[in-house]
C-alpha cells in the first residue's frame, strides 16, 4: 500500500480517538480543534519516521500529548488553562482507562449494528453533524422532541447492550 494511503487510512481510523483525548484536556473547543489540526500536520510531517510494526494510536497520542503541553505553555497566563498537575493526572487516567475504553468502543460498534436502520440513522444524524436533528425534523415533519425522546430510548438501549456485553467480557466498572 502506498505511504500516503496508509497514513490516510490510519488517521481516518483513529482521529476520533485523538480528538476525544485532546478535547478532554483542553476546555475550549476552538483551541482543541486547533490542537487536533496541528497534531494531524505533525503526524504527516513525521510519517516517514513511523515504525509500521508498532500501533499507530499510541504514536499519535504521544504527538497529541506533546501538542497539548505546547498549547498549555502558550496559554499559561489564561485562567481557563488546566494546571500541569491536573493535565498530568488526566493523561495518566486516560492511559490507564484507554484499554477498557477501546473494548467499550468495540462493543458500542457491535451494539449499534444491532439497532434497526432507522435508529442507526438517527444516531448518525445526532452525532454526525450539528443541526442535523432539526433538519431531520423539518424533513420528516416530526417534532424535534419526538426525535430526542427516540434518541433517549436508543441511548438507554445502547447502554444496556454495552453493560451486558462488558459483563460478559468480564470487564469490571468499564
Amino acid at each position: 500500500m502506498d505511504q500516503t494511503a496508509e497514513f490516510v487510512r490510519l488517521w481516518t481510523q483513529y482521529h476520533r480517538d485523538v480528538e476525544r483525548y485532546v478535547y478532554s484536556m483542553i476546555p475550549r473547543s476552538v483551541d482543541a480543534a486547533e490542537v487536533v489540526q496541528v497534531v494531524s500536520v505533525k503526524l504527516w510531517e513525521k510519517w516517514e519516521n513511523y515504525d509500521h510494526e508498532r500501533p499507530f494510536l499510541p504514536w499519535a497520542m504521544r504527538f497529541a500529548w506533546l501538542e497539548i503541553l505546547k498549547w498549555r505553555q502558550r496559554l499559561a497566563r489564561e485562567k481557563l488553562v488546566f494546571s500541569d498537575e491536573l493535565l498530568q493526572q488526566m493523561h495518566s487516567t486516560h492511559e490507564e482507562l484507554d484499554p477498557v475504553m477501546e473494548v467499550r468502543r468495540k462493543i458500542l460498534s457491535e451494539c449499534l449494528q444491532k439497532l434497526n436502520e432507522e435508529d442507526r440513522e438517527l444516531v448518525r444524524l445526532r452525532y454526525g453533524r450539528h443541526g442535523a436533528i432539526k433538519e431531520e425534523a423539518d424533513r420528516t415533519g416530526k417534532k424535534m422532541h419526538v426525535l430526542y425522546y427516540a434518541l433517549e430510548r436508543i441511548r438507554v438501549q445502547l447502554l444496556n447492550c454495552i453493560e451486558q456485553n462488558t459483563n460478559r467480557e468480564g470487564i469490571a466498572d468499564a
